[in-house]
């Protein structure tokens, strides 16, 4: 089987050209399973040179007015070929032809991310920064060979929020075609594996879009991937695209990968319908001649499983589920501002508790005699607060949703700790209105919101003034109000600057 971590598809058919390298129909013979298909906006129409050396200029930047309804049309496209689309690593089924959807090149969000959840929600799940361009978030590197990809500058203020966002929300971050500088941005601020989708060594082949030592060194040691493009401008020494290159040319890129960063961190990376490939491989039909190669070199069948489809899946599965990171490694105490909220009431009732999470809060209040509506987006989490709650599992409701969309009876308590944060900004009015009409009098609220300087604003996610939180607060009675600023660490360990309001309020 074989994942693969670029296509261009989707423009190809986009554009009514017929397809070069992938036939959906015949996909199960080559045991084609899928991978990234992309949705890429094309500029206007340029060639890479077939002689060496060349220094070409980056491509001009499309405005984000003219690239958002192209993009959209590409995501019609891609829905209408008969392929699965996928949101997990355990989406994908043998047999079927499942597409990841792919934003290559960031030009089609708005600046703010506030379109961004409604990607997400049509099913992207992979954003590719940049391409050989510029845009609000980031800059490609120009297609050049002999060149270092240290050719611009890193990422704006705006391409730090998207990675932030993207680490919130589940969407894998793509480092292919962006430049040096904005690679070593992203490594030092993400959260999820370092993933370059089609991309080779530039030990191998000095081009401009290839990857430096360090640069392998750093995805290896995150626990990420390269999928090795088959591009032969990209593959050969001395970078000229002739594609009666062989299949060895693929062969001895994904050998020095495997050397340097281990096996567990190579991938394909095909760029099938986007690029010349060698002909001795021809297209998707061609892959298993390149597992072939790949046992004829000494690959075992593990191996070959490996760089075929299952680094792929292994990647997929820890970063499109951030909260599955998270619930790794939270703590198993409740939240302070729960047990400061529940040492005053006199006798347990109802509550509900926003964003479950790792359980901790659900579990505290179960035990204690409450009744608990915990609602939660994540299965994972809902499937590990059923097991936690054991024998106290009968005064509790769980259920998977979206706490924005979800609806609960009138309660004692509202529970929200560091949930609220993470609701979609242009629902958050709805959510506290709904909050504060099904708490009874006497009722609590309690929990966390983040305030405007904290790192993660602009990231989509909801920050308040203290003016704006004591707004909200105005129909309570506010028991306990902390504000808090430091630099810090998230679960995971990565440093973080931290604004946080911590409250705890009784309903008048």
């Amino acid at each position: 089987m074989f994942i693969d971590g670029h296509n261009d598809l989707v423009l190809r058919t986009w554009l009514r050209e017929e397809p070069r390298h992938i036939e959906l129909g015949r996909a199960a013979e080559a045991g084609f399973l899928g991978g990234f298909f992309a949705l890429y906006v094309p500029g206007p129409p340029f060639e890479i040179p077939r002689a060496t050396p060349y220094a070409l200029e980056l491509c001009a930047p499309v405005a984000r007015a003219q690239a958002a309804p192209i993009a959209a049309e590409l995501a019609t496209t891609l829905e209408a070929l008969d392929v699965r689309i996928v949101r997990r690593a355990a989406d994908f089924v043998p047999g079927r032809v499942n597409a990841i959807m792919h934003l290559e090149g960031a030009e089609p969000l708005a600046p703010d991310l506030s379109d961004l959840e409604a990607w997400y929600e049509r099913g992207l799940r992979s954003i590719g920064l940049t391409w050989a361009r510029a845009n609000a978030f980031a800059e490609g590197v120009p297609f050049r060979f002999p060149s270092s990809p240290d050719t611009g500058p890193g990422l704006t203020d705006a391409g730090f929020a998207l990675v932030q966002a993207c680490n919130l929300r589940g969407i894998l971050v793509d480092l292919s075609h962006l430049n040096e500088a904005g690679f070593w941005d992203v490594a030092g601020v993400t959260q999820a594996p370092l993933v370059a989708s089609h991309s080779n060594a530039h030990a191998l082949c000095p081009s401009s879009r290839n990857l430096t030592d360090a640069q392998l060194d750093a995805i290896g040691a995150s626990g990420g991937i390269v999928g090795v493009n088959f591009a032969v401008a990209f593959l050969a020494a001395d970078g000229v695209e002739d594609a009666s290159a062989p299949l060895e040319e693929i062969v001895r890129h994904i050998d020095y990968l495997a050397s340097r960063m281990g096996i567990d961190h190579v991938g394909l990376g095909s760029d099938f319908e986007g690029a010349a490939i060698p002909d001795a491989l021809g297209g998707m039909s061609g892959l298993p001649a390149l597992a072939a190669a790949l046992e004829a070199r000494g690959y075992d069948e593990e191996a070959v499983a490996k760089v075929s489809h299952r680094n792929w899946l292994r990647v997929l599965e820890e970063t499109w589920q951030p909260w599955g990171r998270y619930l790794r490694l939270a703590g198993a105490d409740p939240r302070p501002t729960l047990l400061d909220a529940l040492a005053r009431f006199s006798d347990p009732g109802l509550a509900v508790d926003l964003g479950a999470g790792a359980g901790r809060d659900s579990v505290e209040l179960l035990r204690r005699g409450w009744s608990v509506i915990a609602i939660d987006r994540e299965q994972e989490a809902i499937d590990r607060l059923r097991a936690l709650a054991g024998d106290d599992s009968a005064g509790l409701e769980a259920r998977r949703s979206r706490f924005e969309e979800a609806s609960w009876p009138r309660c004692d308590l509202v529970n929200a700790s560091f949930a609220l944060p993470f609701c979609a900004p242009a629902s958050f009015a709805p959510l506290w209105a709904r909050i504060v009409e099904s708490l009874r009098p006497g009722g609590r609220f309690c929990g966390q919101l983040f305030g405007e300087r904290d790192q993660w604003a602009g990231s989509g996610i909801v920050v308040v003034s203290r003016q704006e939180l004591e707004r909200l607060l105005a129909p309570f009675e506010v028991e306990h109000l902390d504000e808090e600023e430091a630099d810090g660490s998230t679960v995971s360990g990565k440093p973080k600057h931290w604004h946080l309001f911590h409250v705890v309020a009784r309903k008048r």
